[in-house]
């Protein structure tokens, strides 16, 4: 196995900690894939589209969902395999999981061409349908993944957002991950969001009809360059050390290790990921050490690690202090704690707690203020303010989106 697929590195905004009082400290950790070798063979994909045809997705928004179905037809082979699945308030198996021959592929677009607007929204219904598509045609060697689109309310079936995040989060265990796409203003951007993360898929906000096609290009377009599956990253903690991560991003603890889920990453593509770190009182000279492990799956089905670590030592705290932060690193981190503040803030926000969610996002920001650019923290400034005065839907979801991003770090 070539093992410079993946690199982690981990840096700190000081390698000093005190003698005397706890410190806080902030680490970075970057993942970072190799490019994609010239003529290498792509991992076969095992896909599902699932496709809303609900009565609010007639006219341009169905045709550009069928525009880019057939797209994504046209990108796959005989090495791959799709499901065709389409939902109102019935779900239709239009097609079984199958390998894309020419001549199925002519079989499977006159089935998109065919569909036809419907009534209510079995989000849930759908989805998992495709999800057993996927899971059944399940390779080590390929990419398993159900691509779910819609632009309404999940109002049949399954509707809490927490018991299919927690769903998600089972498939993703299991090798099948979700991204999901919502299209206009009538879609929940909490719940597809989470559907995603939980999934270890991607989360896509379509503001136009005509960018459907677009958007799933660009996720098929990383399908395809996917060089290692289910990758994540665990920090063993040492005893009397307190971890924390920023950022809001899947993740467990079990005993002295916190494990953070990041799914599949494509050729090329960088993570980055932030703790917290509080360490206790020792003393001068004694140092303490988080060590982190990165683990994935190469496209054959082998497993791989990688290891780095960052070790803090121990010295008088007027020395400490006179050791200069790393202030771009904090300012990195400081943005991926106000993109989580700004999700939990939109949540209150939407539950009709205006007052309260402009009061969380500004207390947020006077704690990163310190290492902010000016710009930012105008931004997030106003931001609070148009909070406080109640957003309309098209706010809501383009800040959701906009913060998700951040969120996820990726390069």
């Amino acid at each position: 196995m070539d093992e410079q697929v993946l690199k982690l590195t981990a840096s700190a905004d000081r390698r000093l900690v005190a003698c005397e009082v706890s410190s806080q400290r902030t680490v970075e950790w970057a993942i970072s894939a190799a490019e994609l070798p010239r003529h290498a063979n792509r991992a076969p994909l095992n896909i599902a589209l699932i496709l809303d045809r609900s009565g609010s997705m007639q006219g341009e928004k169905l045709r550009n969902v069928q525009h880019a179905a057939k797209y994504v037809l046209d990108l796959l082979d005989e090495r791959d395999r799709v499901a065709l699945v389409a939902y109102d308030d019935q779900v239709s198996l239009v097609a079984r999981s199958t390998p894309v021959t020419a001549a199925q592929r002519d079989v499977l677009k006159r089935a998109v061409d065919a569909l036809r607007p419907g009534g209510w929204t079995d989000l849930s219904g759908g989805w998992v349908t495709g999800c057993h598509e996927v899971a059944a045609y399940q390779s080590s060697a390929g990419v398993n993944r159900a691509l779910l689109l819609t632009d309404g309310l999940a109002n049949r079936g399954i509707t809490d957002v927490e018991e299919l995040a927690h769903h998600a989060s089972e498939l993703r265990v299991r090798g099948v991950a979700t991204s999901a796409f919502g299209v206009g203003l009538g879609f929940n951007e909490q719940l597809l969001a989470a559907l995603a993360e939980q999934g270890g898929g991607h989360f896509y906000y379509i503001e136009r009809a005509e960018q459907i096609a677009e958007v799933f290009r660009r996720e098929l377009g990383e399908l395809l360059t996917v060089v290692v599956r289910e990758v994540f990253v665990t920090i063993t903690v040492p005893r009397g050390v307190t971890v924390e991560l920023l950022g809001d991003l899947p993740h467990e603890r079990v005993g002295d290790r916190l494990r953070i889920f990041l799914g599949d990453l494509c050729a090329g593509e960088r993570r980055l990921l932030y703790t917290r770190v509080l360490t206790p009182p020792d003393a001068s000279g004694a140092s303490v050490a988080l060590a982190g492990t990165l683990c994935y799956a190469d496209l054959d089905g082998r497993t791989a690690t990688v290891e780095a670590t960052v070790a803090f030592s121990y010295a008088p705290e007027a020395d400490v202090l006179r050791l200069p932060l790393a202030e771009e690193l904090l300012r990195r981190a400081s943005e991926i704690e106000l993109a989580a503040s700004t999700v939990r803030a939109l949540r209150l926000e939407r539950a009709g707690q205006p007052g309260q969610a402009r009061a969380l996002l500004l207390q947020s920001l006077a704690a990163a203020a310190p290492y902010l650019a000016a710009p930012a923290a105008a931004q997030y400034s106003a931001l609070a303010e148009q909070m406080g005065d109640g957003m309309s839907e098209g706010q809501r979801k383009a800040t959701h989106f906009a913060a998700y991003q951040a969120r996820q770090s990726r390069k």
